[in-house]
């Protein structure tokens, strides 16, 4: 969490979101999909 926190926390900063999935509890054969919002500048 310190550097999560060094690098997007504070003024000027989002705090990105976390999502967290229990790998063992999805079925297999599995897809996972990721969720990403990013600003370049």
């Amino acid at each position: 969490n310190r550097l999560y926190a060094e690098y997007f926390a504070g003024p000027g900063k989002p705090n990105p979101t976390r999502t967290t999935v229990e790998v063992n509890a999805l079925p297999t054969p599995i897809a996972i999909e990721l969720k990403v919002i990013a600003a370049v500048g």
